[in-house]
């Protein structure tokens, strides 16, 4: 009981900084109204850091990349679910991303790489944000020529 109770102090560090990094991704999505939320990231990055944690707990008799390889086999199964087809174009697939990537956020905090893992969770959720910016830029520039090549067809006289 000792020993266990040893163990859960020892992973505290790693949890909690789990968590705070699932919250920052999952607020993120959660005012964009996103299917995957602030509970789903932070399950997500909590349950994949205490896996790597018990993976990487076993010392010499176990190999944490095995255990990290069954962990994105696992999130790449649940990122599909998030995937769907209606009528002639995919949605989700965001979402599936998003969720890849706090997966590897979480095995950082496992391995205990938590300032790595807090400042790439920050900079991904600005560097997200500045792309749907530009996204949306594109898209002007993009509809703007097609409007002018659609006014330029009506101008010709047949």
């Amino acid at each position: 009981m000792l020993k266990e109770f040893d163990f859960l102090l020892k992973m505290l560090p790693e949890l909690l900084v789990a968590t705070a990094c699932g919250t920052i991704v999952g607020i993120d999505r959660e005012i964009k109204n996103k299917a995957a939320g602030i509970r789903t990231h932070v399950l997500i990055c909590v349950g994949v850091a205490i896996f790597t944690l018990v993976g990487i707990s076993f010392g010499e008799k176990a190999d944490p990349t095995r255990v990290i390889g069954q962990i994105i086999t696992g999130i790449g199964f649940l990122g599909g679910g998030v995937i769907f087809k209606q009528s002639d174009r995919l949605t989700g697939i965001t979402s599936a991303a998003f969720i890849w990537f706090i997966a590897a956020i979480g095995v950082l905090c496992g391995l205990g790489y938590l300032l790595s893992a807090g400042i790439l969770t920050v900079g991904f959720v600005i560097i997200t944000n500045a792309l749907k910016y530009l996204e949306r830029f594109v898209d002007l520039r993009q509809n703007s020529k097609e409007e002018e090549t659609k006014n330029s067809d009506s101008d010709t006289i047949d």
